[in-house]
């Protein structure tokens, strides 16, 4: 599946999910963003099931259930691609 491209609709969705998660993105390189964000994403990933099921699955035009009920390869997959675009919409969203 091949993930939509990013829109500013996505910014708040992801503000929502740092937020619930309390996961923070200061003062951090652009590369150490995304290695950081990943162990954290998942270490706090269930304060924020629905929301990540909705944001991931909508990415690649699954409701938040479709992408929930996905073998586990498939969805890691999609993770893997979105942490590809992730750092650079933070820096863009930071700006």
């Amino acid at each position: 599946m091949k993930i939509r491209e990013l829109k500013t609709s996505d910014i708040f969705k992801v503000s929502k999910i740092l937020k619930k998660m309390n996961l923070k993105l200061e003062g951090e390189k652009q590369e150490e963003v995304g290695k950081n964000l990943i162990m954290d994403i998942f270490e706090n990933l269930h304060l924020a099931e629905n929301e990540v099921n909705e944001f991931v699955g909508g990415l690649v035009g699954l409701k938040p259930e479709e992408f929930a009920e996905l073998p586990l390869p498939e969805s890691i997959k999609i993770i893997m691609d979105l942490k590809e675009i992730l750092p650079s919409f933070f820096t863009s969203a930071k700006a």
